[in-house]
């Protein structure tokens, strides 16, 4: 799928006379052995693929053995013909990415998926300790006092959001030799391109699959305090209760986190690789991004006005701490959701 889909890139240019379909067929047939030969070696699937574009990647170097240079290159002036040509003025700043970068980068993303989901969910885990330890403590549920219950929660929290630190950093270290390609200070190559083009294709419906699973664990993550709060509003251990709801929410917008990231890794890969089908034009971006920042400068205040309503005129400073993170959640959701949207608009197009 890898290597038609790449074919298709780069015969799309051209127009589909039957000597270039021919040439493709031939292409395609020249690719597929060299594909077997290597996956006979031993390699892995990404790694022969990689090996056949880098081999067969140049169309200009095979036009003449296939014969279609005419075809490429239509009343082109036979070399050292004519004048010389200026320099190009659009000479690459930067060198262009090889093969082995892109593919190295790529492996480098698939085996850091769970150690960057995992370090996510915990830095979103981390303050749950210290909220229910806290409550509990007050509402005499535990055997410590209101400043152990605190202190233990702190070096809970602390416990995790090093850990958290701990995995990125790991992270950061296994990209290190792929330092240029996160900077972005390469050229794009069309063979790259393709390639990574394919590669998140591959992983695609996975990715999807995944999106779709976080919004629904983001959408349904408030259910916990809500049927918490409703179950034991007549109960003198509501507040406890209700802490416990927050926990759970804490929980399901981390497992959310951490499924999707961890699904993640082949789109990502291609966005960073330069491809253009994956990743999203600039004007999407602009539009996405200054709906979000409409969303949000409505939003947050309106958070805060009902927070410091609620605190004064309920005298509720114990509780209301509760809207920030149900508010964050619930703008998590209204992001992914508009995530959604375009994911969805871009893949029918």
């Amino acid at each position: 799928n890898v290597i038609i889909a790449y074919l298709e890139t780069m015969f799309g240019a051209y127009p589909p006379t039957p000597r270039m379909l021919e040439a493709k067929a031939e292409l395609q047939t020249m690719m597929a052995d060299a594909y077997s030969g290597f996956i006979a070696q031993g390699m892995s699937e990404n790694e022969a693929v990689g090996r056949v574009i880098t081999e067969f990647g140049n169309l200009d170097e095979l036009a003449p053995a296939l014969g279609i240079a005419d075809e490429l290159h239509p009343g082109a002036p036979a070399p050292g013909s004519g004048s010389p040509s200026a320099p190009s003025s659009s000479t690459p700043i930067h060198p262009p990415i090889t093969m082995d970068e892109a593919m190295g980068f790529a492996e480098a993303q698939r085996r850091t998926r769970f150690r960057l989901g995992a370090a996510v969910a915990l830095f979103v885990l981390s303050p749950i300790a210290l909220i229910t330890l806290s409550t509990a403590a007050g509402l005499e549920r535990i055997p410590l006092s209101s400043g152990g219950a605190s202190a233990l929660g702190i070096g809970a929290l602390l416990l995790l959001v090093a850990s958290g630190v701990i995995l990125i950093l790991s992270v950061s270290r296994a990209f290190t030799p792929f330092s240029r390609v996160n900077e972005g200070r390469f050229s794009p190559d069309p063979a790259v391109s393709a390639w990574a083009d394919a590669l998140a294709q591959q992983h695609e419906s996975r990715r999807i699959s995944a999106l779709q699973i976080a919004i629904l664990l983001w959408v349904f993550s408030p259910a916990p305090i809500i049927g918490l709060s409703l179950l034991t509003q007549d109960s003198p251990q509501n507040d406890f209760w209700s802490t416990l709801g927050v926990g759970l929410m804490l929980l399901l917008v981390a497992t959310g986190l951490f499924i999707l990231l961890t699904a993640s890794w082949a789109r990502s890969a291609a966005e960073k690789l330069g491809s253009t089908a994956s990743r999203r034009s600039r004007q999407e971006e602009r539009e996405e991004s200054s709906l979000v920042g409409i969303v949000a400068r409505i939003y947050w205040p309106l958070v805060t006005a009902i927070f410091l309503a609620w605190s004064f005129i309920g005298n509720a400073w114990g509780r209301s701490w509760i809207v920030w993170p149900i508010a964050g959640v619930f703008f998590a959701v209204v992001v992914g959701v508009l995530g959604a949207v375009r994911a969805s608009r871009g893949s029918q197009r």
